[in-house]
């Protein structure tokens, strides 16, 4: 062989390794160390090319879920030639796309600027963003220094069905997304038990349009996809480090024994894990034994949430309705029976009719071998433990060779209610708005002066009438009143629009209403319904803290999800999310328009109220003496302490100790009705065409979506899930309803935190801030 001929043949050979390694290189990241699960289409990597002159690699992540929620974004920079030789800054930008959001004006534009620094060789940074639509298909680009690195978007996301996704929407409120936190002590029931949760939605599997037996299974990461059940499996060391990315999930579920190590050792996931929980999260114990069924001290120090006689009745229900659900299953399977062989007598492929027998077995079998279905209740151990918001379930108690059984499921689920669906728990839903935008306005402004006006068309009448007519027909120039009439309407129409404007000024006004929930540690989230109105639009946008999860709430303006799926596509606005702020543009908030926000936000070390018994009065109940730890200056303190005796101090500043007076039971109940109603959530608007016996008619009858949560709770015949979320529900509860304060326990009016206002210099109006938690 030649010079020649081994040269090209060295080239050639060079050539094939650098395409193979390009090729390597130029693939997404699977995801396997990321804590979502990548699906195929929500991963891309800059550049895609098969040489990359850049020196560098860019891969993008995104969420899987494409429920309208806070959303996950992963970057991750990985240098190919070794480490940089200067700082890079980018910016990833993330158009919206309109066959890949709905509704269809309900998107929002993606900014994430980011920094690589010098000598770095590789980097991940993870961003949560606010999420208004359903859907997650975008035009992505990587800019460096405001140039974009590639010649054309790439691709992330997958399209949509423009008439058939209210329909997945709803389906995916609906369904259940828990996280199976992997434990050696299980690992080997792991698959049984999800399958028994698959499983234990029959009912809703066979009342659905086509029933699909192979995504009825545990794959064998012990993942679930399928209409009604999601399920991720991870280890505890996959568990995320930023609490918003456990929003798309309903329950997490852990073993006994992990649970009670974690909760000791306090792994670097803890407090995110703990953040969510308190923002109204839940947690699911399994593995609990029969003789540790009552040492729950390990678990939770609370008193239980529920006694045993409601738990029992839930218990019994659940497994009555299972008893009934189960008798039906044979009429139930002869129809898909028959919808199936009719498919395949029209040739649309081979069903596999085994595997929906055998399902049905299965769950005739799960149901006829539990003999003692009567004792899932208390007798198995089942408890829940309040936690702020959160709640804590200890699953019915199983020896360890059993895994967790379609009955443990049903009934935990049941024993849940609205507290296992997270957009309830939330209250808020940003896709189309709803009505609930009235209930929390600033008053007098952004609306029609209606008497003014009044007094205007007036005047207009009584100079165009009786004066103008008079005098120009007595002069003999009554020719006139055709230039005076219509100057003096000119005027008028510029009178009555100068006086709107002026009437409602050109600064910025909000109107907030702030829930802080805070646990006996001191550690609080808080919760922010916050309305703003503008007179000029603010240049610089809405500036929200950077650890927040900000949900437009915007007024659905009386139209249905399915009406504005004809309209154009044209995103709500952009969002810029930093390391040190959430950005809206200012397009989100209009001139003379009015815009909410809702605003969840953990506050460690908030502070929290005590009782210092260091006076005599304290011990003769007469009176006690309060101290304030918090940070914020609190108007009012009511205090109940363990005996059930209600005591109230007013004006106490941070750090000062005050004392509080003795209240009889009703005097603390009619302060606290007091209290509430001083800002309480009324709707302004009433003369809506939507209260008209024709629209509610036309609602009954087309089944439309005019509100997620009351569609959701329709959908689960739920009629006392609250509409405004868990925080408000709470206070209402105990503030004017059912349980009142909880003994051992404070509420307290309070200055807003310095952090609530989105915009500089805003003008505070009618606002109110409601502090409660549990004494020290």
């Amino acid at each position: 062989m030649n010079r020649s001929t081994l040269a090209f043949c060295f080239t050639i050979a060079l050539l094939f390794v650098g395409l193979f390694e390009t090729n390597a290189c130029a693939q997404p990241h699977t995801g396997k160390d990321s804590f979502w699960v990548n699906d195929g289409n929500n991963a891309t990597i800059f550049p895609r090319g098969r040489i990359n002159r850049l020196g560098y690699q860019i891969s993008v992540r995104l969420s899987a879920p494409n429920i309208p929620e806070t959303q996950r974004v992963e970057i991750e920079f990985s240098s190919t030639g070794g480490p940089t030789t200067a700082d890079h800054n980018f910016t990833l930008v993330l158009v919206p796309r309109g066959n890949g959001h709905s509704p269809p004006q309900s998107a929002l534009e993606v900014e994430i600027p980011f920094r690589i620094p010098e000598n770095s060789t590789q980097q991940t940074i993870i961003r949560h963003v606010p999420k208004t639509s359903y859907g997650d298909l975008y035009d992505a680009s990587i800019l460096e220094d405001g140039r974009s690195i590639a010649d054309i978007p790439n691709e992330i996301g997958k399209p949509l069905q423009r008439y058939t996704a209210v329909e997945k929407a709803m389906r995916d409120e609906i369904c259940w997304r828990l996280i199976w936190v992997n434990s050696d002590e299980d690992m080997e029931l792991r698959d049984d038990s999800l399958q028994a949760l698959v499983d234990s939605t029959f009912d809703m599997q066979w009342e659905s349009e086509t029933f699909q037996p192979n995504m009825s299974y545990v794959d064998e990461n012990g993942n679930v996809n399928q209409n009604f059940i999601t399920v991720q499996s991870h280890s505890a060391d996959e568990m995320p480090l930023d609490w918003r990315s456990l929003l798309p999930f309903d329950a997490i579920v852990f073993h006994r024994e992990d649970y009670i190590k974690h909760q000791s050792e306090k792994p670097p996931w803890w407090k995110p894990l703990m953040r969510w929980v308190h923002g109204g999260g839940v947690i699911l114990i399994r593995g609990t034994l029969p003789d540790q069924m009552n040492d729950t001290k390990m678990i939770s120090s609370s008193a239980a949430a529920f006694d045993a006689a409601t738990i029992d009745a839930i218990a019994t229900s659940a497994s009555q309705t299972l008893r009934t659900d189960v008798a039906n299953m044979p009429s139930q399977w002869g129809d898909v029976n028959a919808i199936n062989m009719q498919l395949n007598g029209m040739g649309t492929g081979e069903v596999e009719l085994n595997a929906i027998e055998k399902f049905r077995r299965s769950v005739v079998n799960a149901y006829n071998n539990n003999k003692k279905i009567d004792r899932l209740g208390t007798e198995k151990g089942m408890m829940v433990f309040p936690s702020e918001a959160g709640i804590l379930v200890q699953m019915p108690a199983r020896n360890a060779d059993e895994p967790v059984s379609m009955l443990d499921w049903r009934t935990t689920k049941s024993l849940l209610g609205f507290h296992a669906y997270r957009t309830l728990r939330r209250g808020v839903d940003p896709m189309i708005g709803t009505q609930r935008f009235f209930e929390w306005m600033i008053p007098g402004v952004s609306q029609p002066p209606v008497y003014t006006f009044m007094g205007f068309l007036g005047l207009f009448v009584v100079l165009v009438g009786p004066v103008a007519y008079r005098k120009t027909t007595k002069s003999g120039r009554s020719y006139l009143m055709f230039l005076i009439a219509p100057v003096l309407a000119v005027a008028t129409t510029v009178a009555m629009m100068g006086y709107g404007i002026i009437a409602d000024g050109f600064g910025t006004r909000m109107r907030a209403r702030q829930i802080t929930w805070v646990n006996s540690d001191g550690d609080a989230m808080s919760r922010t319904r916050s309305t703003y109105f503008a007179g000029i639009r603010p240049s610089n946008g809405l500036r929200f803290p950077s650890d927040a999860s900000v949900t437009l709430l915007l007024d659905n303006e009386e139209t249905s999800w399915e009406d504005r799926v004809q309209q154009r596509f044209d995103p709500r606005g952009r969002v810029t999310v930093t390391e040190d702020e959430i950005r809206f543009s200012s397009r989100l908030l209009p001139s003379r328009q009015q815009r909410q926000f809702v605003v969840e936000q953990p506050r460690d070390q908030f502070g929290t109220v005590r009782i210092t018994e260091s006076e005599p009065e304290a011990v003769k109940r007469v009176s006690v003496e309060v101290k304030n730890d918090c940070k914020l200056n609190l108007q009012g303190i009511l205090v109940r302490d363990q005996d059930g005796l209600f005591f109230v101090a007013e004006d106490v500043s941070p750090g000062e100790t005050a004392r509080a007076k003795l209240l009889t039971t009703l005097e603390a109940s009619k302060l606290m009705g007091d209290w509430y109603k001083r800002q309480w959530l009324v709707n302004s608007k009433t003369n809506r065409q939507s209260d008209t016996a024709d629209r509610q008619m036309r609602r009954r009858m087309m089944e439309e979506t005019f509100d997620v949560i009351n569609k959701l709770r329709s959908s689960l015949a739920m009629t006392s899930a609250p509409s405004d979320g868990v925080f408000e529900y709470e206070l209402q509860q105990r503030m004017q309803l059912g349980k009142s304060l909880p003994n051992h326990s404070y509420i307290a009016l309070a200055d807003l935190s310095d952090d609530v206002p989105a915009i500089d210099g805003i003008s505070i109006e009618n606002s109110i801030h409601f502090v409660m938690g549990d004494l020290p």
